[in-house]
């Protein structure tokens, strides 16, 4: 079983004007609509979309709470597995024109108490071995040290943690060897301390992470590209093709979600690259997450080239 873990999800409204310019005019939007956010929720809802299920773990309240779950009921693969807290879910708001970003603004989110962390860290401590956890988005910091002990205590059962989080837990479980880092150039470079301008350097910071024990390591560049450093060495895809992209929000959690997909059939890295890689391009070119539709067209036409 996949599990996903986001601690501070989020209800994404979403408004779509025709043109949109920064003086003070009035505007009225053309299309409203909501979507349950969070980045280990985006895995969850890729997933789903392949037809694979995965049970959700995280932090969900409020007023917002029945709706943010009758949101994910359209997705038939999605097992619901919240801890409820008193603090509403927060609601975060996605300005768009022609189907490109024009701001986002992000609420902070709720409080979490030290009995609701409790009660997520006891149904985690309910996997099984060889079952993958995926902890992804952003950790209030005073929830860092609880977290740290979950995901430890994960690895010691042997469930293959897959991490997409601040660099402060990213960087202390190198030390743990977990399964798999999903990251991006300034983030590896706050947790490796290492430089990460330029591609030549970041393979060196991946590979680093890769020595040290983490099996996989997926790096999605600024450039729209994506390198995995692995037992069989680097690889690099490009995500991003000829045209702007329509939506990068989600784009590496569904080259994780992919991967995961292809790696727990096959347990090929490479293979399951590609087909991650394909499945962060649908994304980059859809107006939501991946469909299975999107991710096959794309699949034929993703290439990966060994680094070195």
């Amino acid at each position: 079983m996949i599990c996903t873990c986001t601690m501070n999800p989020s209800l994404d409204y979403y408004m779509e004007f025709e043109d949109f310019e920064n003086d003070q005019k009035l505007r009225r939007s053309i299309l409203e609509y909501y979507e349950a956010g969070g980045k280990g929720i985006n895995v969850s809802i890729v997933l789903s979309n392949l037809g694979i299920p995965s049970r959700a773990f995280g932090f969900i309240g409020g007023f917002t709470k029945d709706f943010y779950i009758k949101l994910l009921a359209k997705y038939e693969d999605i097992r619901p597995n919240f801890t409820y807290i008193d603090g509403a879910t927060r609601i975060n708001v996605k300005l768009r024109s022609d189907s490109v970003t024009v701001r986002d603004m992000h609420a902070n989110g709720p409080t979490i108490t030290h009995d609701a962390m409790e009660n997520l860290m006891n149904k985690v401590s309910t996997l099984y071995e060889g079952d993958i956890f995926v902890l992804a988005g952003n950790i209030a910091e005073y929830l860092v040290e609880d977290t740290k002990k979950m995901i430890v205590n994960a690895i010691d059962n042997n469930i293959k943690v897959v991490l997409d989080t601040v660099p402060e837990v990213m960087k202390s479980m190198i030390a743990y060897k977990p399964f798999m880092y999903k990251t991006t150039p300034s983030e590896l470079k706050a947790f490796t301390d290492l430089p990460c301008s330029t591609k030549e350097e970041v393979i060196v910071a991946a590979k680093s992470l890769h020595q040290q024990g983490v099996e996989h390591v997926i790096v999605l560049l600024d450039d729209g590209t994506a390198v995995l450093i692995c037992k069989d060495g680097v690889y690099e895809s490009g995500i991003l093709r000829k045209g702007p992209a329509v939506n990068t929000v989600g784009t590496g959690d569904s080259m994780v979600a992919g991967f995961l997909m292809n790696y727990v059939r096959t347990t090929d890295p490479v293979d399951s690259f590609r087909f991650g890689a394909s499945c962060g391009t649908a994304t980059a070119y859809s107006r939501g997450l991946a469909t299975r539709e999107k991710i096959d067209h794309m699949y034929e036409s993703t290439e990966i080239h060994q680094i070195g």
